[in-house]
């Protein structure tokens, strides 16, 4: 499965805005109205969880019966490369503009690509608006 920054992005922010941590957040949270959209939320949460992004575990519960059911998970908040990561690329306005840069420059997106690329589109953005 490919990774994709959108959902990576906005299942941080999702976690970010837990009311009550200590209950977390799991599979069944989300709204998916078919195996492949809970195997792809399912996916990019465990990449979130290796990362060090987020605070969690994969559970051993799988939903369906094939070899690429998703698997249930448990996360309870942002760690603090987390909230760096998303305080980075939380804005609308910046994400958008440092994936315009980085497909202008026919540059993947990656971890360090999007490190990188942030701050000169919060600059560019600033800029553009009287803040430079």
């Amino acid at each position: 499965m490919k990774r994709d920054w959108d959902i990576i992005r906005e299942l941080l922010i999702q976690i970010e805005s837990l009311e009550n941590p200590d209950e977390g957040l799991s599979l069944d949270g989300f709204d998916c109205p078919d195996e492949k959209t809970a195997a792809v939320i399912s996916y990019h949460m465990d990449l979130l969880i290796q990362r060090g992004f987020v605070k969690g575990s994969l559970l051993s519960t799988t939903f369906g019966s094939s070899v690429d059911s998703p698997t249930d998970f448990l996360v309870h908040s942002l760690t603090w490369s987390g909230h760096e990561f998303l305080d980075a690329i939380r804005s609308d306005t910046i994400w958008n503009k440092t994936k315009e840069i980085l497909a202008s420059k026919s540059v993947d997106l990656s971890f360090e690509a999007i490190k990188a690329v942030a701050p000169m589109a919060m600059n560019l953005v600033l800029g553009a608006t009287g803040f430079s």
